[in-house]
Formats: C-alpha cells, sequence, structure tokens
C-alpha cells in the first residue's frame, strides 16, 4: 500500500509540473488566429489555356532514286540542301549524265530500236520533239526517226551516241526539288537498288510528338505559338495535321504526329528543336485579381473581397 501510495504521489507531482509549464509558455496571442490579409491591385492581361509540345523543323521525303543495274559513279553533280531545277546533272553513271527533266512518266526500262511499243516511248518521243529533235510521229512505237533523234541528242548532251536510252538517264520529276541527301562518291560501284539520291520537300515543316494526354484536348486548327530552341525567333502558327492512331517507341512510349503550319517560311537550320504552345482558348483584357481574394459566400457563389478605403 506504501509502495503504490508513493507512485501515485509521483505521477500527480509530474502531472502538476507538466501543467505548470504550460501554463507558463501559454498568452494570449497564441490563442488568436492572426488574419492574413494578401492586398493586391486589380489589373488586365490576356489570359490563355495552353499545352505545350516539343518538336523539331524538317523536310518531308519526297522520293529517292535508286540504281537500276551494276554501274559505277563517275561524276556527282549535286550535294546535300541543293535546289535542283529542270535541266540539272545530277551524276553521271559509266559515263551517262543524269538529267533532271519535268514529266509525270517515268521510265522504267531500256529503249531502243524494236523495242515493244509503250508509253515511256511516247514520253521520250515528246521529250526529244519539246527538245528540238524530231522523232517523227510522236506515238508509243520507237522508229528509226526516234532512234537518229535521240542519237542526236546524245551527242548534244555528252551520252553515249549508241541509239539506246536507260531509265537513268532522266530523272522525271516536277522540279524543283531539295537534296536531302546524296548516297555515293564519284569512283562507287553501285548495284541494283542501291539510293543514289534522295530528295525532300522545298518548304521545312515543323513536327510534333504529342502525348495521349494533350492529344485528347488538341485539334486541327488550333492556334499555336512556335518558338525555336536557343533563339529568339517566334512565329504564329496553327495545328495543320494530327494523327488519330498513336506511334509507338521501343520503350512502349506512346507518341501522336502532328503537324504545324506557320504564318510566314522558317529560314531555320533543318534539324533545329522547337516549342510550340498550342492556345486552347484565350481571353482578352480579362480583368485579373489575387487568388487569395476570391471566396465562397453562404450559399457557395465566388465573391470577391475588397479592400475598402477606410481599411476594412
Amino acid at each position: 500500500m506504501k509502495r503504490a501510495l508513493t507512485t501515485i504521489i509521483v505521477l500527480a507531482a509530474i502531472a502538476a509540473a507538466g501543467y505548470g509549464v504550460y501554463l507558463l509558455t501559454l498568452d494570449d496571442e497564441s490563442e488568436v488566429e492572426e488574419q492574413v490579409i494578401v492586398i493586391d491591385e486589380v489589373g488586365r492581361a490576356t489570359l490563355q489555356d495552353t499545352v505545350v509540345v516539343l518538336g523539331n523543323v524538317g523536310r518531308e521525303d519526297l522520293f529517292a532514286i535508286n540504281a537500276l543495274s551494276q554501274q559505277r559513279v563517275t561524276a556527282v553533280g549535286v550535294a546535300a540542301d541543293d535546289e535542283v531545277e529542270a535541266g540539272t546533272e545530277l551524276l553521271r553513271l559509266d559515263g551517262r549524265p543524269m538529267l533532271a527533266v519535268a514529266g509525270t512518266t517515268p521510265y522504267w526500262r531500256p529503249l531502243q530500236r524494236f523495242v515493244d511499243d509503250g508509253p515511256d516511248v511516247e514520253a521520250l518521243e515528246l521529250f526529244l520533239d519539246e527538245a528540238g529533235f524530231s522523232p517523227g510521229t510522236v506515238n508509243q512505237e520507237f522508229s528509226s526517226a526516234t532512234r537518229d533523234a535521240l542519237e542526236d541528242w546524245q551527242e548534244a548532251n555528252g551520252y553515249p551516241v549508241d541509239g539506246r536510252f536507260l531509265p537513268t538517264d532522266l530523272a522525271i520529276h516536277d522540279w524543283p526539288a531539295v537534296v536531302g541527301s546524296v548516297g555515293v562518291d564519284v569512283g562507287d560501284s553501285v548495284a541494283p537498288g542501291s539510293p543514289l539520291v534522295s530528295f525532300v520537300e522545298q518548304d521545312l515543316t515543323i513536327a510534333v510528338a504529342v502525348d495521349p494526354t494533350d492529344r485528347s484536348r488538341l485539334e486541327i486548327g488550333l492556334p499555336a505559338v512556335v518558338k525555336v530552341s536557343a533563339s529568339d525567333i517566334e512565329v504564329d502558327g496553327r495545328i495543320s495535321d494530327l494523327a488519330d492512331a498513336p506511334e509507338v517507341d521501343a520503350q512502349g512510349v506512346e507518341r501522336y504526329a502532328g503537324e504545324i503550319e506557320s504564318d510566314i517560311t522558317l529560314n531555320i537550320v533543318d534539324g533545329a528543336a522547337v516549342r510550340v504552345e498550342v492556345i486552347l482558348a484565350e481571353v482578352v483584357d480579362a480583368m485579373v485579381v489575387p487568388v487569395a481574394s476570391v471566396s465562397l459566400d453562404g450559399s457557395g457563389a465566388e465573391e470577391i473581397r475588397v479592400l475598402n478605403e477606410d481599411g476594412t
């Protein structure tokens, strides 16, 4: 009983000491919560809801010219980023020039006397006739007049004069076009199907990759601001293309390919990185107040607290 009574007295003493410390540390200010008032002026600004995506500037692939037979490159007349016009000599294979020529009918086989009739023969005769070398009647038959005109043209343009036309003698396209890359050097031996020269679109395009969350908020036609990284270039534009299906990379990350059309022609380096801010919504000249001044009234409606002249 004595031991139990002693324990109770000790506990009571400890409790009393703790209460005394509490009273010493308690003051009136600790019990009153100070009201923090944030004061700021009402202003005006343009408010935007934006989505930011990253991309780069480049040129889309247009077409490529490949070797059709085993040949040796004897001259290269173009380099990457060159703008090729009709009449330009692209390169030489076994000493035969390859000229850029405007047209729509591609050549897919060698043409010479007694070859089967076809639209490619007619296209060659039309080309020779327009170049001032009369092939006779322009039709699908490779006649002796066609051969004579071809030989005259070959002699005038540095080709072997053999009366035989090869598909690589003329590169048919709606020129001009920009050289994307040249896959050969002088002296290279090329096999059938080897890439010779590739071409890209003249105009630079702004390509972006959009994640699934942002894709759900974007649509074609939305305005955008394109900011070129590491420069002060900034241009207005809009979304011109946006894929409906994602592309999945090796890590399984989904991205939706898109393109941004700028209001002016970009004169920057191919491959430059860009930051694109797509504007989802915009309010011009909005009245802006601090968030802290907005509260809810008794009915749950938003209200603005305004500081009166008397300080209330």
